[in-house]
């Protein structure tokens, strides 16, 4: 396979989990080795602008990397709009629990595969507050109106934002916050407009987190791990209640 096809691949299923609730985009990434190379290239945007030119930014931004993985992100989560929308119509009790069978899996692997559980217990509070603030969201006892402009936008920050982590899915912040319908329909009908203030929350967290993400991530990759664990364990709820 040549490198520039390894690089679309890995943007489709890339793509393709990112769209699906509790599957994560950026633990796809690091299955292809590509997820160091592409929070390094989103990192170019968030340089400070004095201490960088224009050919510094094009030989950060990896354009050779970054175009094939995007192509592939691309046209995955447009063809898979349509895939989960069929299922969400025709099949919603199975596609619901193949949703939460896949958090549950992604949970184990965080809490007990990747880490010995001596190590993670540790951050059992980080772990606890994340189902607590899930559920709570999940559970709809927070109430948040995400239909007008600003609210939107936020919920498009903190899915891009989940988005560049591993371990819990963009679209899954989506569902917890009751704007995945929405979502689906819009890309489905390459309608951008209705989705216009989440694409600029994405842009924002787009052009100013990878930097401290890296960082805060390596320094703190276990903690951020069951801290995103507790929220996709008390996120279970929000798939049976808001995705229908």
């Amino acid at each position: 396979m040549s490198n520039v096809l390894y690089k679309f691949v890995a943007g489709f299923f890339m793509g393709v989990a990112e769209i699906t609730p509790g599957i994560s985009g950026a633990t796809i990434a690091g299955l292809f080795n590509v997820y160091k190379d592409f929070l390094s290239s989103l990192t170019a945007f968030s340089q400070n602008p004095k201490d960088i030119t224009f050919e510094k930014f094009i030989r950060n931004l990896n354009i050779n990397f970054l175009f094939p993985l995007l192509t592939g992100m691309g046209i995955a989560i447009y063809l898979a709009s349509f895939l989960i929308d069929f299922l969400i119509t025709n099949y919603l009790f199975f596609f619901k629990i193949f949703l939460s069978i896949v958090m549950i899996i992604a949970v184990v692997k965080n809490t007990f595969i990747d880490h010995k559980w001596n190590e993670t217990m540790k951050y059992s509070i980080s772990f606890t507050i994340g189902i607590v603030v899930a559920s709570i969201i999940s559970m709809t006892l927070l109430s948040l109106n995400f239909e007008n402009y600003f609210m939107l936008g936020l919920a498009g920050f903190f899915a891009f934002s989940a988005f560049l982590l591993p371990g819990i899915s963009g679209s899954l912040v989506l569902v917890m916050l009751g704007v995945y319908p929405l979502v689906i329909e819009s890309i489905k009908s390459l309608d951008f407009i209705a989705i216009a203030p989440l694409l600029f929350g994405f842009l924002l967290s787009f052009l100013f987190l990878p930097k401290q993400i890296v960082r805060g991530f390596i320094d703190n990759e276990e903690k951020v791990k069951m801290l995103f664990s507790g929220l996709i364990t008390g996120s279970v709820p929000a798939v049976w209640l808001h995705i229908n």
